[in-house]
């Protein structure tokens, strides 16, 4: 045998069993063909992965559009293994003996990101001895704090043809001279500052200045017990109504908006010590500030705040769910053209204004695997039961009753 034999007989096998493999995918065709229509149009991998595919008839061929985003190889005559390259999107194209045409299917391979997310597990627990119910609880805390200085001075001069006056020195009433509205005071007022009054005679001055800081602090806690996988809510408010004018016509509908403190979720318990939820909770008020008018009715507008999130958290684990912290400052000066501008003695013609506010807002869950307490079992103290027969006589409400009433928790504690 000479060494142009070799390749011609390496040939000649390779055909042989290219041949042997068509006539099986032949004779495989007729019994098996019927399964392909079962088989997925999509697969998906990780980055980085791989995953065997087996098909029902043997394969005759493979080819990825991207080689970029994924790989196939044949592990055995009837199966092939796919492996991802790199995040995205490619057609496979499989030959096999059913027909000349190939069969076209996508390849979506995920990041290493997203493929760790969705490989957990988040289908309900089927361990029977789980708690079946999750309670979860809420917390909205907001702080709103607040701080405002103001410093003016007011001049006023009158006399029988002759008015000077700074602004704001006399709000909301009509000046003449000698005379403010329907009062003839020595010296006008401005309610809404501190004022230090000197002079007299044609000419008052005032000077006004006010400081002023606020605090102020909400906390809601609403608590809903829910089935693992079952969606619960509630509403701890009320609905306003609001009219709605008829397009085309005179007439006037009422829709009611809803308001107040409001919760729904679903909890999953996805294994022994994991719950997974979706929450959407939602704090709601009136605000007349920026009312409107429809229909001849003041209609509040509504301060809302509100997140829509889905988190994986243990029993007893707690979670900052949205969290908000916002600054405003502002300040403002009105001056005297010209005269406001001169050093020192300006300060007589000049209302300088300094605002400032901030909020800081949060959202915190906490889900709880409960049970139901058990038949004819004694329940917590219920809110106020303490104080629904209180009847207490005069010497014990006059000399002993102390008011002591807030320290007195319920069955929401």
């Amino acid at each position: 045998m000479n060494d142009r034999t070799v390749p011609a007989l390496k040939t000649v096998i390779h055909g042989l069993l290219w041949m042997g493999l068509g006539m099986e995918a032949a004779q495989a065709a007729p019994a098996d063909c019927s399964q392909l229509a079962s088989l997925p149009s999509v697969f998906e991998v990780g980055q980085g992965l791989q995953d065997e595919l087996r098909m029902p008839v043997p394969i005759t061929k493979l080819a990825v559009g991207d080689p970029k985003v994924a790989d196939v190889q044949t592990s055995s005559s009837s199966a092939f293994i796919l492996t991802g390259i790199a995040p995205g999107a490619t057609s496979l194209m499989v030959w096999t003996g059913c027909s000349p045409l190939p069969r076209q299917s996508m390849v979506f391979v995920k990041g290493k990101a997203t493929a760790a997310l969705t490989s957990v597990s988040t289908g309900p627990s089927e361990d029977p001895l789980l708690p079946s119910q999750v309670q979860t609880d809420i917390r909205f805390v907001e702080v709103s704090r607040t701080k405002l200085k103001e410093a003016s001075t007011s001049i006023f001069g009158k006399s029988g043809n002759f008015l000077f006056g700074s602004p704001g020195t006399v709000p909301g009433v009509t000046v003449t001279p000698s005379r403010i509205g329907s009062l003839a005071p020595n010296i006008p007022l401005n309610n809404g500052q501190f004022n230090i009054g000197f002079g007299g005679g044609n000419v008052l001055g005032l000077i006004n200045a006010l400081e002023g800081s606020g605090f102020a602090y909400t906390l809601a806690r609403p608590s809903l017990v829910a089935l693992s996988g079952q969606s619960a809510s509630f509403l701890a408010g009320g609905e306003v109504p609001i009219p709605v004018p008829s397009s085309g016509s005179n007439n006037i509908s009422i829709e009611y908006r809803e308001f107040g403190v409001r919760l729904t979720l679903t909890p999953t318990i996805v294994e022994k010590n994991r719950i997974a939820l979706k929450v959407a909770p939602e704090v709601s008020e009136l605000d007349f500030t920026n009312a409107i008018s429809i229909a001849g009715t003041v209609v509040p507008a509504f301060t809302v705040r509100r997140t829509d999130t889905s988190i994986s958290l243990a029993d007893g684990e707690s979670f900052v769910i949205s969290g908000l912290i916002s600054s405003s400052h502002s300040a403002q000066v009105n001056k005297f053209p010209g005269l406001g501008d001169i050093p020192i003695l300006g300060a007589f013609f000049r209302n300088n204004t300094l605002n400032r506010e901030e909020r800081e807002l949060l959202m915190i869950v906490t889900p709880h695997l409960v049970q139901p307490l058990a038949a004819n079992a004694q329940l917590p103290s219920l809110p106020g039961e303490q104080l629904r027969n209180y009847d207490p006589n005069f010497y014990r409400m006059y000399f002993l009753d102390s008011g002591d009433f807030d320290s007195r928790m319920g069955l929401s504690q």
